[in-house]
């Protein structure tokens, strides 16, 4: 079970990454302030909630959530 919950923070950690990083597109383009922070603080954060997430993914394996199988299977 406790697994599975990692699964999920991983997958929470890189949506709210690509969120960032769509919101830091977006304030760039129109040189804008975008829910109160500037795109950089944005591109910071998303980069900041990517690596965060590696090494939970890095760590998972074989769970069935993931289907990430064992090393050495194929």
């Amino acid at each position: 079970m406790k697994r599975h919950y990692k699964c999920w923070l991983w997958k929470i950690l890189w949506l709210l990454s690509l969120v960032s990083f769509v919101l830091a597109l977006v304030g760039a383009y129109g040189r804008q302030v975008v829910l109160g922070l500037e795109p950089l603080a944005w591109f910071w954060n998303a980069l900041v909630l990517g690596v965060l997430a590696m090494p939970i993914k890095m760590d998972c394996s074989d769970c069935g959530v993931c289907a990430v199988p064992k090393e050495g299977q194929m």
